[in-house]
């Protein structure tokens, strides 16, 4: 997979190439070997990408800036430290609560 997937990052972007190189071993994997190792990896891929997009969209929470010890400021889309108070570039009053 590393192979396939530095040879599509020489012509497509990096995202891009990941999902890719992610296919084509799927595809490899599945003609030459067996099927459900792919299948596992697969869910559990899938699994991880739920639990983001549930967070996202059910609580309005990212797990990635959380993650970074950052927040959003709701005006100008800054991204500020999780404790400040008052958004260093356009200085809007953020809540309180993270």
């Amino acid at each position: 997979m590393a192979l396939i997937h530095v040879l599509a990052q020489v012509f497509l972007d990096r995202r891009i190439a990941f999902w890719i190189a992610s296919i084509s071993a799927t595809y490899l994997w599945i003609k030459y070997y067996e099927i459900f190792t792919p299948i596992k990896a697969w869910l559990i891929i899938l699994g991880i990408f739920s639990f983001y997009l549930l967070l996202k969209y059910l609580f309005h929470f990212n797990i990635f800036l959380y993650l970074k010890g950052r927040k959003r400021c709701p005006m100008c889309y800054s991204e500020v430290h999780i404790k400040a108070i008052v958004c260093p570039y356009c200085h809007n009053k953020l809540k309180d609560s993270t």
